[in-house]
């Protein structure tokens, strides 16, 4: 076998070990919060009814459904309690951390570090777990502990760790690039690579392509938080912000629909260059307040094909990643700019990244035009869904934001006022929301609550958000606060 041949062999088996890992991590740990809530319910349960009570057996059933389903992909599940905040190995977990801090608390006073659940864990096991777990500290402590007790009743598949054991995780967590951190990173080179290509120099697509990397591993580790950074906006620097937020909304989308890491990797490469052909165009005209003339029309029309240009004599970026930059404005329908000469498809990454393009656009505040919020964005997709957008993606894409987007200002049932951190899946008009004000419209300390359970209480309108609100007149920064 020649070297050349060896070494394309060598980088399909590279890439398929590399696929192989980015679906078991997407899929472990998607796993693991289902896991830990199917936990917290069975361990609420045993807390009110009896061990034998049929709640409580279903719910212990429930778990060990999810949990056969779970160790299809590991060999035990390990809980890890650093401060007050829950690990899933090393993985921080913050929803989890605020949503279950009943059990920070009590592994606290129960000096509990970890709990690791082993393979061939019992049922029987499992319910006298909780049942100890449920327990009165004080009356632990009477009987010797937690320890002692599982030892007394045979628990041998459930293993506790020391407090402070995996004290190492916090000071690690601390030395990770903040996302916020890397969101501006993203930023900075993507400045840098305009001002490359105002030169007519070569661009450093290898720093375009690890700024893409960095975001896919956010948007596997946790869509929802990376979607919240989507919500930052530059007034004055529109576009380098715009292409970063385009290449989190494109990840994002994309990663709904069955495409492996390279595929991701190509289509954030297109997304996050797809305007690098505004680099030529004044900025008298990118920020024009008024309408533009036909000759200023013209120049802006031409941006997708210069950037095609631009991109194709780079040395090292995907051909899919230049027709990106080409099609980002043509519609579904083709009526868009530039014109072709012949009916063609759109390619799916083409399509993907145009919704994420008007979306950012649309909740952005520009020169010309106030930005919209997330809900009134969303209808207008909906409503040129089939002409403007592909229409299945269309859906795809509000199915993945939620009724109400990651981002959005909301006035609650119960008065208070939040910002929607996260979507429940099964729910998406009742999310996860950070409350920033209480109902008398006063400042307080920034908390999450999940409104699935007030929405189950406001029976009068059947909803747990009562409105969206204009974050502006309130005068709230949206990302400070995700």
């Amino acid at each position: 076998m020649s070297d050349e041949a060896t070494g394309q062999q060598e980088d399909l088996l590279a890439h398929k070990e590399q696929r192989i890992d980015y679906f078991r991590t997407k899929n472990l740990v998607e796993r693991a919060r289902e896991l830990l809530s199917l936990f917290m319910a069975a361990k609420k349960n045993m807390g009110i009814y009896p061990p034998h009570h049929p709640i409580c057996v279903e719910s212990i059933v429930a778990f060990f459904k999810g949990y056969r389903s779970y160790l299809q992909l590991a060999e035990d599940f390990q809980l890890r309690i650093v401060g007050e905040e829950i690990y899933f190995e090393e993985r921080l977990m913050p929803r989890e951390s605020v949503l279950y801090y009943s059990l920070v608390k009590d592994c606290m006073e129960r000096e509990i570090g970890g709990i690791t659940l082993m393979r061939g864990l019992s049922p029987e096991e499992l319910a006298d777990f909780l049942y100890l777990l449920n327990l009165d500290p004080r009356e632990l402590d009477k009987r010797g502990g937690i320890r002692s007790e599982m030892g007394k009743r045979g628990i041998v598949h459930i293993a506790l760790a020391d407090p402070g054991a995996f004290e190492e995780l916090k000071k690690e967590e601390r030395r990770r690039t903040s996302h916020r951190e890397e969101y501006f990173n993203a930023v900075e080179v993507i400045r840098e690579l305009a001002e490359l290509a105002v030169s007519g120099k070569r661009l450093k697509i290898s720093k375009a392509n690890k700024v893409v990397g960095s975001v896919l591993n956010r948007v596997v580790e946790n869509r929802s938080a990376i979607l919240g950074l989507a919500t930052i906006k530059s007034y004055d620097e529109y576009t380098s912000f715009h292409s970063v937020n385009v290449l989190i909304l494109s990840l994002a989308l994309g990663s709904m629909l069955p495409l492996d890491r390279q595929s991701l990797m190509i289509l954030g490469t297109g997304a996050l260059l797809h305007d690098i052909g505004k680099v030529t165009i004044p900025a008298s005209i990118l920020n024009k307040e008024g309408p533009l003339s036909n000759a200023e029309w013209d120049l802006m029309r031409r941006h997708p094909v210069i950037g095609a240009d631009i991109l194709i004599s780079q040395p090292g970026i995907h051909p899919l990643s230049v027709v990106v930059a080409f099609e980002h404005h043509l519609r579904y329908d083709l009526k868009g700019y530039p014109e072709i000469g012949e009916k063609r498809e759109l390619s799916l990454f083409s399509r993907i990244v145009e919704i994420a393009d008007v979306y950012d656009a649309m909740t952005t505040d520009r020169p010309y035009q106030k930005a919209k919020d997330p809900q009134q964005a969303m209808r207008i997709l909906a409503k040129d869904s089939g002409s403007a957008f592909d229409p299945l993606l269309v859906k795809v894409f509000i199915d993945m934001m939620g009724f109400y987007p990651v981002g959005t200002l909301v006035r609650t049932a119960t008065g208070e006022t939040g910002i929607v951190y996260e979507q429940n899946e099964g729910d998406s008009t009742a999310p996860v929301v950070k409350i920033i004000r209480d109902s008398r419209g006063e400042e307080v300390d920034p908390h999450l609550v999940d409104l699935v359970p007030l929405k189950e209480k406001v029976m009068e309108t059947g909803r747990a958000v009562i409105e969206a609100v204009n974050p502006r007149e309130l005068g709230i920064d949206i990302s400070e606060y995700l």
